[in-house]
Parts: structure tokens; sequence; C-alpha cells
């Protein structure tokens, strides 16, 4: 039943200028997975994620979050549920680290105390307490991420929705904001290039070609050699949970 599960998608399809990015995705999500659609560029990974997030809506299919359906719920509503950390977060002049953190707060109507208390928690696990007050336009690119990894920490949703959470990180902050998503348990689903982060934090892989979903389960299940060969064009395979390439498959 789709009530068991945290995030269920069904038959899912997105046209996008009239022409069809995403086709008959379906995938569930039991509570306190974490899930990844993995895929080369253009297989339609980040189009699923944005209809999740409302930034599209889908030409046909069902997104439902513990028994609810993203059609049944207000923003508002949906916001408190499903919170993204997207490719493209906007910035607006003149905020701060502080005001982005309290921005993706304001959702959960909290006291000044708890707020803040959440605010400076989320700031200091992503190493930016120190630049709390300075003009995010001055962020570089690694810690402008952390930013907004913050913002989402902060308000902790019950559904984690990351596209490219690694973007700009150094190895470092990679690790201690990827083991802090899954230290909280939460339900998760992302994308990821790096395979290697792939295989170290994620429960079950949707792997997607052409808008479909071509392959699924254990990492150590869909991340073959030939899946590899077939669908990232890279002739590689795992020796102990690491990448062993050989080379690109020149076609």
């Amino acid at each position: 039943m789709q009530a068991d599960f945290a995030l269920n998608i069904r038959d899912l399809s997105v046209e996008v200028g009239g022409r069809p990015y995403v086709r008959d995705v379906s995938l569930a999500i039991p509570k306190g997975e974490i899930h990844c659609l993995l895929g080369p560029n253009g297989s339609g990974k980040t189009t699923v994620l944005r209809t999740i997030y409302r930034a599209l809506r889908p030409s046909a299919g069902t997104i439902v979050a513990d028994g609810r359906g993203i059609d049944e719920c207000s923003h508002h509503e949906w916001a408190q549920k499903a919170g993204a950390l997207v490719q493209s977060s906007g910035l607006l002049a003149g905020l701060t680290p502080e005001d982005i953190v309290e921005i993706g707060l304001s959702v959960l109507g909290l006291s000044g105390a708890d707020l803040a208390r959440r605010r400076d928690e989320a700031l200091a696990l992503v190493g930016l307490s120190e630049k709390r007050g300075q003009p995010a336009d001055r962020l570089s690119g690694g810690e402008l991420q952390r930013c907004y990894f913050a913002q989402l920490l902060a308000s902790d949703p019950e559904i984690y929705i990351l596209d490219e959470p690694t973007n700009h990180l150094d190895l470092h902050y990679q690790l201690v904001l990827l083991n802090e998503v899954k230290r909280r348990g939460r339900t998760v689903l992302m994308t990821l290039h790096d395979l290697n982060l792939v295989a170290r934090y994620c429960d079950h892989i949707h792997l997607m070609s052409g808008g479909k979903i071509v392959d699924r389960g254990k990492p150590s299940d869909v991340l073959t050699r030939q899946n590899l060969m077939t669908h990232f064009l890279v002739d590689a395979y795992f020796d102990a949970q690491s990448l062993v390439i050989a080379g690109p498959v020149v076609t």
C-alpha cells in the first residue's frame, strides 16, 4: 500500500516544452532509507526531483508522501514534509547565511528561541558560524552550498530531496554532511555523480536512461561493469567498494 512508504511515485511522466523528459517512472522509498536516482546527464533525474519539490507539474502519474498525495497539500504543507537542496538555489542580494537559514525555517512557525537554536546549530554543522553575518555573495561556491545545506538541516523535513548535494564541496564536507544526513535517519531521494559516494551512502539505486528507470536494486547489484559500460560509457568496476576505472568506452 502507498501508506507503507514515506514516498511513493507511480507512473510519473513529465513534459517540458512539449518534449517528454520523464516517462512512466515508478519508485517507492520506505521510511528512513536513502535512495539514489543515478544516470548520465540528461537521463531525467533532476526532472523527477523537480516534480517532487513542485518546480514542475507532471503530465501524468502520482506522488504520494505518507499516504497523502502532493495535490492534496498546500505548498506550505508540502514544504514542511519535503525539503529540497537543488543545483540552482537562488541567491537574493543582501542576505547573510543567517538570513538564508531563517528563510528555510519560516514554514515551521517556530518561536524566536527555537528558531535561533536551529539556525545556530545548522550553521555550526556546516562550518559557517564565523561567517554567519557576512554577505552571502562573498561566499565561495562551496561555502554557499554549505549555506543551503544548513538551511535544509535546520528545517529537517521528513523527506530530503537532494540534487547533487556534493556540488562544490571539498571531500571533508562531502563526508561530514552526508554522514549527518544518514545519521538523522530521514527518508532521502538524491542524485549523485560520484559512484563511490553512491556505494557508500545509498541503500537503493534507481538507474535512469532516456527518461526511464532501466535497472534498480542495491548498489552492488546495479553498479555492475556492464551497466557502467552501457549507460555511462566507462569501463569500470567496483573492487571492495572502490571504483576501478580502466577508461572511457569509445563509440
